[in-house]
């Protein structure tokens, strides 16, 4: 395991401060907060050493608002308080759920949404709650501002619409309103602090009066090199009755959007399966919600 010993760390007081010096270090510097998965892979080599910029103390960002219908969520908001969040547990539920499953206690209260959402894993618990919830991420430089849809920042394994001098100071998005069901789902090779073989959010949106679906949103990670939408199996929902014809289509439909690969967590074949079978129990969970 490589040392770090000989790494310097740098501590702004503020966030103009670290834009500041992300701005004159051009890219020689990695950020770091929480460290929950940077210091991991710097030590196993799995990136290179380099200068850090802990912004760990930056109580600026912390913080979790409603505003004119949207949440806004600062990038140093740790997993232990989204999920406690009375404001995240009434107007998004279904991310108050993921952020459960992120890790261990003391993980969950370390880890923050910013660090989570660049760390850019396609297995990131919170990402499928994001993408379902179609989440803006608003990045800051020294120079500028600028705010890009969550769905539009991954451009493939690890590639992200993020320049070195800018930060992730904010994630946004519309409160859940009356209708809208959702759920979270994780499987893992244990039941605790495991990372995702499949994981995956479904929100959907019920008329009462047709009694059917006006609107659905699936996501799924950790089975294609970023995060996806079920767009096939949307389809098949909306306008559907939730009856058990339309959750077996959809379900099976989610084969379409997703790309597995075999690693050491489990095999393509089983992430494709896992994948339909969860996206039926959740829609069976569903619909049993709308018909209560």
């Amino acid at each position: 395991m490589r040392s770090l010993a000989d790494v310097d760390v740098l501590s702004p007081a503020s966030v103009d401060e670290a834009l500041e010096i992300l701005h004159q270090k051009a890219g020689g510097i990695k950020i770091v907060a929480g460290g929950t998965d940077l210091i991991v892979q710097m030590k196993h080599r799995i990136i290179g050493k380099t200068d850090l910029l802990n912004i760990y103390m930056l109580d600026e960002l912390r913080y979790i608002r409603l505003e004119n219908g949207s949440v806004r969520v600062g990038g140093l908001t740790d997993f232990a308080t989204i999920h406690k969040s009375p404001v995240v547990r009434t107007a998004a539920p279904v991310l108050a759920e993921a952020a459960s499953t992120i890790g261990s206690v003391q993980i969950l209260n370390k880890a923050s949404i910013a660090g989570n959402i660049v760390n850019a894993s396609p297995a990131a618990d919170s990402l499928p709650a994001l993408y379902v919830l179609e989440a803006d991420l608003h990045l800051r430089s020294k120079a500028s501002s600028r705010t890009v849809p969550i769905r539009d920042f991954y451009k493939g394994y690890k590639k992200l619409d993020m320049r070195p001098d800018e930060l992730l100071v904010e994630v946004s998005f519309k409160q859940v309103g009356d209708g809208y069901l959702g759920k979270f789902f994780k499987h893992g090779l244990r039941q605790g602090d495991a990372i995702a073989v499949v994981n995956g959010a479904v929100l959907l949106k019920w008329d009462a009066s047709s009694k059917a679906v006006s609107e659905a949103r699936i996501a799924l990670g950790a089975v294609a090199p970023t995060v996806v939408r079920a767009e096939k199996a949307e389809a098949i929902l909306v306008g559907s009755r939730l009856e058990e014809t339309a959750i077996v289509n959809a379900s099976r439909a989610v084969q379409e959007s997703i790309s597995p690969i075999d690693d050491v967590r489990g095999s393509a074949a089983y992430r494709r399966e896992m994948s339909t079978n969860y996206v039926y129990m959740t829609l069976r969970m569903l619909a049993e919600m709308v018909r209560k």
